[in-house]
């Protein structure tokens, strides 16, 4: 955890240090990230940093907790899996992602790259994102069976490795799409992302087969 100084810090100031920070471990890494580029963007002095954190891997640590509180929790929040099956989740839940990330980009590309494992960690750490990925398909699984929206001839292991797949390349295809416009997509875009997503769905729903 950073040090209560870091906390001390007028918002506006320790919003340039996590701004910084995410750019550059989005880019690099932990291994290949540069202090010195972070303290350089950050505009504080590098004997600053070490009154806020204890060194690199403490502040890559601070930035993946603040992206699972800031950007993948919310973003859950907004999404009612209780009333959600998997159908409606992969269009509604990716589609919320999107909005939210319109609001913040840099925070959306690091929180997607932490979500697909893309980001190596420092030595004796493990990702704790990773295996948050797919989480609700379990609950979201249990939701089918309920309301009798999924055959019962197939075990929830082989549906939730399914959809998980499913899920993971569907959001793959529009967020990189999303992320070439720094999420500002136009009207067209969204619909076409809109079509796109129920494909994947008539698919899922109904097959490959004539």
């Amino acid at each position: 955890m950073p040090k209560q100084t870091f906390f001390n810090l007028p918002q506006e100031k320790r919003a340039m240090v996590e701004q910084a920070a995410l750019d550059e471990f989005a880019e690099y890494g932990f291994d290949k990230s540069n202090l010195n580029r972070i303290v350089a963007k950050s505009k504080i002095a590098k004997g600053s940093f070490y009154q806020y954190f204890d060194d690199k891997r403490e502040l890559f640590l601070y930035c993946v907790n603040w992206t699972i509180e800031n950007f993948i929790r919310e973003t859950d929040r907004r999404i009612p899996l209780a009333a959600m099956d998997l159908f409606e989740y992969i269009q509604t839940g990716l589609i919320e992602r999107l909005g939210f990330s319109r609001q913040e980009p840099e925070l959306a590309l690091f929180a997607h790259d932490l979500m697909n494992g893309r980001l190596d960690f420092p030595p004796g750490e493990q990702n704790p994102v990773r295996d948050q990925y797919g989480s609700h398909i379990p609950k979201l699984i249990a939701n089918g069976h309920k309301w009798g929206a999924l055959r019962e001839d197939i075990n929830d292991d082989m549906l939730t490795t399914f959809f998980t797949g499913v899920a993971r390349e569907a959001e793959e295809v529009v967020f990189n799409k999303a992320a070439e416009t720094n999420f500002a997509l136009t009207e067209e875009q969204t619909r076409e992302n809109r079509v796109f997503l129920g494909g994947v769905l008539e698919l899922l729903k109904n097959g490959l087969e004539k």
